[in-house]
């Protein structure tokens, strides 16, 4: 099974350390990924993603909410915690426990790293390699009240996930072969954030609970990771995906992708 583990750091953190800190944190969480890609090549598995990526300043970010069925854009990420997301890996796991137990590994570098370990539902791979160097990547963030969602029928909780699905089918159709446009369009849904699980540096040593790393009434419920000319074509995507009244989508760019694929 995939799942989603993310790094996040006190807020601004990043801005106060030097380069030569912030090159060790990327080194250490890189040698994390290599050892586990070496023993899985090892052990002859198949069927292996991995997916590495780290996000830009959240100076950077900028949130589209729909209310009343109009679009809003917000400057900076939603909602505000005292924590920020820095970036997040996509990796299959035999087992819940072997998805904790690497977030325990890897969160050694620094004791203010917290990870959130959490399951995913739903995932979608698309690319077009056209144009991708002068492209850009952004992480589109769906940001949803969790409870409502929940409350709704399992009808237009699908309608939801369908329209999702539909945004990103139009964005590959929007993206002719020989128009040469840059293509990428990853999709992810999360399960719910009651099976999410938070590892952070407690008492001296790793403690892991259940729950999402910020407790707020607005959780992630999935993600999506698109290439596009500038942030305000990334920003069209978002207002499309930000169907229903109440959506937030936070639109972010990303400073750096890794990915493999052994089949």
């Amino acid at each position: 099974m995939k799942y989603m583990i993310t790094g996040a750091e006190p807020r601004r953190e990043s801005d106060r350390l030097d380069a030569e800190e912030l090159n060790q944190r990327v080194r250490h969480h890189q040698q994390a990924l290599d050892e586990l890609l070496r023993a899985r090549v090892r052990d002859g598995k198949t069927g292996l993603i991995f997916v590495s990526v780290g996000l830009g300043p959240d100076r950077e970010t900028i949130t589209v909410k729909n209310r009343g069925n109009k679009r809003l854009q917000i400057d900076g990420p939603f909602p505000e915690t005292r924590e920020l997301v820095g970036g997040f890996d996509i990796i299959d796991f035999d087992s819940y426990e072997d998805a904790i137990d690497f977030a325990k590994y890897e969160r050694r570098a620094h004791e203010s790293l917290v990870s959130e370990v959490r399951p995913i539902r739903e995932f979608w791979w698309i690319s077009q390699t056209f144009g991708q160097a002068a492209a850009k990547l952004f992480m589109l963030k769906s940001v949803e009240d969790e409870r409502a969602v929940l409350s709704l029928p399992e009808s237009e909780r699908t309608q939801i996930m369908r329209h999702h699905q539909g945004v990103g089918a139009e964005y590959v159709a929007s993206r002719g072969m020989l128009d040469q446009e840059p293509g990428l369009w990853v999709g992810g849904r999360l399960e719910v954030s009651s099976k999410a699980k938070t590892i952070r540096w407690n008492n001296g040593g790793r403690q892991v609970t259940d729950g999402p790393f910020a407790e707020t009434r607005e959780v992630s419920g999935g993600f999506n990771m698109i290439a596009s000319a500038s942030i305000d074509e990334a920003l069209t995507w978002a207002e499309k995906l930000a169907a229903r009244d109440g959506d937030a989508i936070e639109v972010r760019p990303v400073d750096g992708c890794w990915w493999i694929y052994h089949e």
